[in-house]
């Protein structure tokens, strides 16, 4: 399965963010592992433009990007990521119309819920999979989160959908498996006392990495995966890993996978982009 939060970080007051971290592992359908480094969580772009000079809806007045992370079905959380984004990427509005996260999400649900229907008529159990679309607001000025997932209406499972504003201190979404064993660990963390170089707006980092380290729960695993999204839009983010846990050498990695200069370079550029211990 997987393990992903999503919560607000007030670290710097003015300019609050929504940060995820999650785990790299997809399993097969009998717990065996297949993937180690795969990626769960996306910056999902929106685009609009707006009639040029010639009439053509060539002129982009509003770009922003969300993150959007899911759980569960690999092939559905993928697929309707694929799918959305795009059409996301290509809106158009001869008002210059600015959608509002609450617009985004109501046009995600509807995919996602569609996607279930669809899928879980061949699939059963196989089709379950949660979706978390996070980031800021520029309608309303705030940070929100959108978590869809299937839930039992009138002895139907149907995709519903759970909008989280005003987010607070110690407040999360969480994706995944073992709910209840990472919603206490999550909650005991957030009220731990912040230790030198572990802030306690950052505790579900090291939630996560002891679920990914703790042999109990091995559909969690591989590396974690970090991002976070503010006004500014959604950024993935690199971790500088030890070579030798207490030694000083360290490389930059993503899912997992070294950022050496082979799988780094693009021509003379190179991937850039924050990082983070």
């Amino acid at each position: 399965m997987t393990s992903i939060v999503v919560w607000p970080n007030f670290e710097l007051p003015n300019a609050p963010s929504m940060w995820v971290v999650g785990d790299t592992l997809v399993s097969g359908a009998a717990g065996q592992p297949l993937i180690g480094d795969a990626a769960k969580i996306f910056g999902l772009s929106v685009v609009c433009r707006a009639p040029g000079a010639q009439g053509f809806f060539s002129e982009v007045y509003f770009a922003h990007s969300f993150g959007y992370c899911f759980a569960g079905s690999t092939l559905m959380g993928q697929n309707s990521y694929l799918a959305i984004a795009p059409l996301l990427s290509n809106l158009i509005s001869a008002t210059r119309y600015v959608p509002s996260m609450s617009d985004v999400a109501d046009f995600t649900m509807r995919y996602v819920g569609r996607a279930y229907d669809q899928y879980k008529v061949r699939a059963a159990a196989q089709a379950t999979f949660e979706v978390c679309l996070f980031g800021w607001c520029h309608r309303e000025q705030s940070l929100e989160a959108w978590h869809f997932c299937p839930d039992l209406i009138k002895g139907e499972l149907k995709m519903t959908s759970t909008r989280y504003s005003s987010m607070r201190f110690s407040d999360f979404v969480y994706l995944g498996s073992h709910k209840d064993r990472a919603s206490k660990l999550l909650k005991e963390a957030f009220g731990q006392s912040a230790q030198p170089g572990l802030p306690a707006q950052r505790a579900p980092r090291q939630v996560v990495q002891s679920l990914i380290d703790d042999e109990a729960y091995p559909e969690i695993g591989g590396d974690q995966q970090l991002a976070i999204a503010n006004e500014h839009g959604f950024q993935p983010y690199t971790l500088l890993r030890p070579r030798v846990r207490g030694r000083p050498e360290a490389y930059m990695s993503y899912l997992g996978v070294e950022l050496s200069d082979e799988n780094s370079s693009v021509g003379e550029a190179r991937v850039g982009g924050p990082g983070m211990a």
